[in-house]
């Protein structure tokens, strides 16, 4: 189950950490958006790529909420945020589940829809692992 943990961290950190850390209102615009990421895990036990699916209603006060709105678990800790309105890079240092996770990704925004990357590199019992994710979201209507 530890997989499932840090493949739900990831999950939910990928889709809003965008907003979440933003000291400038990024180029989002609230209303329901649906998200897509496909992961693959790779070292002593590698994984296919799964891909997943769901939405969410942003609004403008999430937005708003900032580095709030994200309720990072307290064993992670953000080390980086270079942010502009229309791009984003981020890292960020995680204990899940005993293990030590660090993880770096990029978005971009564009108003409608936004993409991005995420990597996270694990220390686990059965060696280092790497997750590669690659998630895109779209706005697709109102809340």
């Amino acid at each position: 189950m530890q997989r499932l943990s840090l493949y739900s961290l990831c999950l939910g950190t990928s889709c809003f950490f965008a907003a979440a850390v933003m000291a400038d209102t990024p180029n989002l615009t609230p209303g329901l958006w649906t998200h897509t990421t496909t992961s693959t895990i790779e070292g002593p036990v590698s994984f296919p790529a799964q891909t997943e699916t769901h939405q969410e209603c942003l609004k403008q006060d999430d937005l708003d909420k900032g580095l709030d709105l994200l309720d990072l678990p307290d064993d992670c800790a953000v080390s980086k945020a270079d942010i502009s309105r229309d791009r984003m890079d981020f890292a960020m240092q995680c204990n899940v589940e005993g293990m030590q996770a660090k993880f770096t990704g990029h978005a971009t925004f564009h108003g409608d829809r936004m993409q991005g990357q995420m990597n996270s590199d694990m220390d686990t019992p059965m060696g280092k692992m790497q997750m590669n994710m690659n998630y895109t979201a779209e706005r697709v209507g109102d809340c």
